[in-house]
């Protein structure tokens, strides 16, 4: 026989108890499910508790915040996380569970209940937080405080602006085009007037 879990310490009232409630924090209908301890209730076409049992396993599986924050506290280097492992039953469901409950309460000082997606997302926040500030360098926390970030953003410079050929050659051939220009202006201006110096002289 195999070292007891925790959840196998509980009993078995204790382990029902322990599934209903993992069930309604895991959005787990358990009014499909017979033999759940509610009195009165008919079991007629309902799902055994083992079924109950293997539907919590695999909600809690599948549930983002309960992975995300078990893959993220194993890398982070925390031992409990790493000692559950995947999620393949109620065991390990249970333990999953437990370790985002204590997160909560012991790790990030909430007194009150945990109970609901804010709650959930608050743990994987924590534990993601963990695991990059465990593999983040000096060096990488350096590059993102402001004061770096200011130093860099003065360092920015326009680029240094260079000419093509093509456009020094086009630039060279209008400058060439209106200095000639200019001179057949001025040897123009300069036959008009003399041509009109001429013409002064002829009526004089």
């Amino acid at each position: 026989m195999g070292k007891q879990t925790k959840y196998d310490k509980l009993g078995v009232m204790g382990k029902r108890e322990a599934d209903k409630r993992m069930a309604e924090q895991y959005g787990i209908d358990l009014s499909q499910y017979g033999n759940t301890g509610r009195p009165g209730q008919n079991y007629t076409n309902k799902k055994s508790y083992d079924d109950l049992k293997k539907d919590v396993a695999t909600a809690a599986a599948n549930d983002y915040d309960v992975r995300r924050s078990i893959e993220a506290a194993q890398a982070s280097g925390n031992k409990k996380a790493q000692k559950i492992g995947s999620i393949s039953n109620a065991s390990e469901a249970y333990d999953a569970t437990r370790f985002m409950e204590k997160t909560h309460k012991n790790r990030m000082g909430n007194t009150g209940s945990y109970d609901g997606a804010n709650d959930q997302g608050n743990v994987t926040n924590y534990w993601t937080e963990k695991q990059a500030s465990k593999y983040a360098t000096k060096s990488d926390l350096d590059d993102m405080s402001v004061d770096s970030q200011i130093k860099d953003a003065k360092k920015v410079t326009e680029p240094e602006y260079s000419e093509s050929s093509h456009l020094s050659d086009a630039k060279e051939r209008v400058m060439n085009f209106q200095a000639s220009a200019a001179g057949n202006n001025d040897e123009q201006r300069n036959k008009a007037a003399s041509s009109f110096a001429k013409y002064k002289l002829n009526l004089t």
